[in-house]
């Protein structure tokens, strides 16, 4: 048994590793390609200040929780129903912050951008687009969290690799037959097939298997039968959550006017 987990536990890294070579490579191609197609300003602002604003957003919405989820563990058969089901309501928390975190960080970069930025042609249409991005890649958490827990990497390989081709392809197409007046609006539109096509292969994967409605779970707490939401009893989450909240704020303001 420890061998086979061990022969699927290096089949995984390895496809993690391949996946990690093929991004690159990809990206670094069609980097080459977009050079020629874009203008600095405008492959400048999309590389550098779109995809800050992007890192941004996933990070504020998610990285805590993450970060907990894929630290903790089932243990016990009695409690792995309610565990699991409580550890999926704790994965839905980057859905629910992702939306208002989006137009808050998207509304002071706007507000924030200098005004040659701001006035490239659709640069207001593709922050939104942007925004619309980063919810759509949120939307694909919980089933990423799943899959992590599960140790079915092969699901995130492929879904991340549909995802840099449907992003790479897309942003390429629009750039090479639209006006150069669309380029903005054709890197946005690429990152937001990209969160589409995560979404698309996670919830292929899994047949729909996620309810982005909170389950309560029964489950004793000292002796008692209580139904909660979440699981507050367990301290990596919290603290997790709470050195997120105190790193960013410290760290990423800076960052977002640049």
């Amino acid at each position: 048994m420890s061998v086979q987990l061990g022969k699927s536990s290096l089949a995984n890294a390895s496809s993690l590793v391949l996946l990690q070579l093929f991004s690159r490579a990809f990206t670094f191609g069609l980097n080459q390609a977009l050079v020629r197609l874009a203008t600095p300003q405008t492959f400048g602002t999309a590389a550098i200040q779109f995809e800050l604003l992007l890192s941004t957003i996933l990070f504020l919405s998610r990285e805590g929780v993450r970060n907990a989820l894929l630290r903790s563990s089932v243990k016990g058969e009695k409690k792995k129903d309610s565990n699991l089901a409580l550890v999926e309501n704790i994965s839905l928390i980057p859905v629910f912050l992702g939306v208002p975190i989006s137009g808050l960080t998207a509304l002071v970069y706007v507000q924030s951008a200098s005004r040659t930025t701001a006035s490239q042609h659709h640069f207001h249409l593709s922050v939104a687009v942007y925004a619309i991005a980063a919810v759509l890649e949120l939307l694909s958490e919980p089933l990423y969290i799943r899959a992590q827990n599960e140790l079915r990497l092969n699901v995130r390989v492929r879904a991340e690799g549909a995802a840099v081709v449907s992003k790479s392809v897309v942003t390429f197409l629009i750039l090479a037959f639209a006006s150069g007046e669309w380029a903005l609006v054709a890197f946005a539109v690429g990152q937001a097939a990209y969160g589409l096509s995560l979404l698309a292969v996670f919830w292929a994967a899994y047949r729909g298997g996620i309810n982005y409605v909170p389950k309560r779970a029964r489950r004793k707490l000292h002796g008692k039968c209580v139904i909660p939401l979440y699981d507050t009893s367990s301290p990596s989450n919290l603290t997790s959550l709470q050195t997120q909240m105190k790193i960013v704020p410290r760290h990423r303001t800076s960052m977002l006017t640049y």
